[in-house]
């Protein structure tokens, strides 16, 4: 497989953590600790990853990246 790169984000939820990556709505993983979030998240990626290319779906790649936090 290709090199690629995709945002992520993980949060602390509760008793654990909580990875996202907004490329792939569907993608969230949880874990015990930060890197056990994030392994679970890049593992998931790969799935959603192999299978779209198995559908000739290229995964979604964006140029520029901004993160930034709302007050509201």
């Amino acid at each position: 497989m290709s090199s690629y790169r995709f945002s992520a984000y993980v949060i602390r939820d509760g008793e654990g953590w909580a990875a996202v990556c907004p490329e792939f709505p569907d993608c969230r993983s949880c874990g015990a600790t930060y890197e056990a979030a994030l392994a679970s998240l890049r593992e998931l990626i790969r799935v959603f990853v192999e299978d779209g290319l198995g559908d000739d779906e290229p995964p979604p790649q964006h140029d520029e990246l901004s993160f930034t936090t709302l007050s509201l």
